[in-house]
């Protein structure tokens, strides 16, 4: 087994992509004011040494174990997958590599920055100890546990790339992998809990490769050893039959499979090829992104089961449930969801075309941005129209159901939403042009549009904080908060949305061509 020449052919690639430490930087920043903050307002509450170790253990093991399970996400989710698609996975196999040897590589190359990452936080890790409050064998068992959460993302990745040859497939599988396997039992056990009072339940949620880092710690351990040792063998072992799936896999799944003619090709309506027909003269590029009928019903299915979980909650608290403060956090998480999915889908586009090989051709036609923009805002509306306006025309109802006080929090609410849609139409087409990987477009559409407006409110709020605390004046208010995050996040989309219009207008041909 020699699988160093895959390790130097990736750690080459991966050291060229300027993105990466960019991501580290900004995470770095962000824990460093979280745990500065934190420790300035522990201390001016006279908290002793050993709890404010405490909340520092707490902060940083639970950033490390989020990031440990988003690593095979980021770093091996679209490894495989990307071979196929390039078509040099067959290649690899011209010579004497086995599957062992590639999956191994291609493994160890990609996760070598998280490993090291996650070394080098274990000893930061050992200041809480020396501080007190916390003991040596919490510090051990929890290092243990992101260790194996590491491993068990990581080898899910690499399993869906090796199943997948799409990278959104790909990488979606294994994000709803991980959160399965972390999130899937305890919402089972929070089910069983309300309807009967059995040990079925803490049994289920033992088995739950999130339930380890909870389990880790000194209050919860004591109890319940036990149940710590079988959820960090659960996700000890799903790692190990991933890894294993992918060896099997890889050596057969270089191939393309010959296509088989559909049984109902052949009898498709006129009406359906009159409609296609239309679309294919109206806009060239809507009519390509209309072709995959199931993404819309993929929202359709999406929104329904959030009915029905909203359902559930109101058959259990009846009339307790409408409220506005239950409006009001259902509305904003599923306007949450719909612009995490329009950031993702926003880049499809030319996500698709530069991994198929296919964006040289678009720019054989005499297609204009204009031609491409248009296209891309009827296939938003086409994919999210019906179900996004279905779920506007309930606000009236909650918002006549809520009291004055609550109305502020409806209307910036709807024109975040509108300013965030307008803002990742430009933003999305510019980054999938741009961006060294294309895979990753709509995170980093979600970086500009939806998460640093957050991050500069958060470093905002703090400072004028602690600066009215130190001043002793009183002058922030909820409305002003939330006045504070509309100005803020309008002219963070104003900025990006007319940087990226004013750049696809002016050199569009040259950012494809670059492309």
């Amino acid at each position: 087994m020699n699988p160093f020449p895959i390790v130097g052919r990736e750690l080459l690639v991966a050291s060229r992509r300027r993105e990466t430490q960019l991501i580290r930087f900004v995470t770095a920043l962000v824990a460093l004011v979280l745990l500065a903050w934190m420790f300035i307002v522990m201390r001016l509450d006279d908290a002793r040494p050993h709890q404010v170790s405490q909340v520092i253990f707490s902060v940083i093991a639970g950033l490390s174990f989020f990031f440990c399970n988003l690593a095979g996400v980021r770093l091996t989710a679209d490894t495989l997958s990307a071979e196929k698609r390039h078509g040099t996975l067959g290649l690899l196999f011209l010579t004497n590599l086995r599957g062992l040897d590639v999956v191994l590589g291609k493994m160890s190359a990609c996760s070598l920055q998280a490993v090291f990452g996650l070394m080098a936080v274990a000893p930061v890790m050992m200041v809480p100890l020396l501080m007190g409050g916390v003991d040596a064998a919490e510090v051990g068992r929890m290092i243990g546990v992101l260790f194996a959460a590491l491993f068990m993302s990581l080898s899910v990745g690499m399993a869906c790339s090796a199943q997948f040859k799409a990278s959104k497939a790909a990488i979606g599988v294994t994000f709803f992998v991980i959160l399965l396997l972390n999130f899937g039992f305890p919402i089972v056990t929070i089910v069983l809990d309300n309807y009967q009072s059995t040990n079925t339940a803490r049994v289920l949620a033992s088995y739950s490769s999130g339930a380890m880092f909870l389990l880790a710690f000194d209050g919860n351990f004591s109890g319940n050893p036990h149940f710590f040792y079988q959820s960090l063998a659960t996700a000890l072992g799903v790692g190990v039959a991933a890894l294993g799936f992918a060896v099997w896999r890889t050596p057969r799944a270089w191939q393309d499979r010959a296509a088989k003619p559909r049984a109902s090709a052949g009898h498709r309506s006129v009406k359906t090829a009159a409609r296609r027909a239309g679309q294919l003269d109206g806009n060239p590029v809507f009519w390509l992104g209309a072709r995959w009928r199931w993404r819309p019903v993929l929202v359709w299915v999406a929104l329904a089961g959030g009915f029905l979980l909203w359902l559930w909650g109101w058959l259990e608290d009846g009339r307790r449930w409408l409220d506005e403060g239950v409006y009001l956090t259902t509305l904003w998480c599923t306007f949450a969801v719909f612009k995490l999915w329009i950031a993702s889908a926003s880049c499809d586009r030319f996500r698709e075309d530069r991994q198929e090989g296919a964006l040289e051709l678009l720019l054989g036609t005499p297609l204009e941005y204009r031609d491409f923009s248009l296209g891309q805002a009827r296939r938003l509306l086409w994919q999210f129209g019906w179900p996004l306006g279905l779920v506007l025309a309930t606000v009236p109802f909650m918002m006549a159901d809520s009291n004055d006080e609550s109305q502020p929090y409806y209307i910036v609410g709807l024109m975040m939403l509108a300013a965030d849609i307008w803002a990742m139409h430009f933003v999305g087409m510019r980054h999938s042009l741009t961006t060294r990987r294309p895979a990753y477009g709509g995170s980093g559409v979600a970086l500009r549009i939806l998460y640093l407006p957050w991050i500069i409110w958060v470093v905002l709020m703090l400072s004028f904080s602690l600066s009215a605390f130190f001043l002793q004046i009183s002058w922030m208010g909820e409305f002003v908060a939330l006045g504070l995050w509309a100005v803020v996040g309008l002219a963070n989309n104003l900025f990006w949305a007319m940087r990226a219009a004013g750049d696809l207008r002016l050199n569009f041909r040259r950012l494809a061509a670059e492309a």
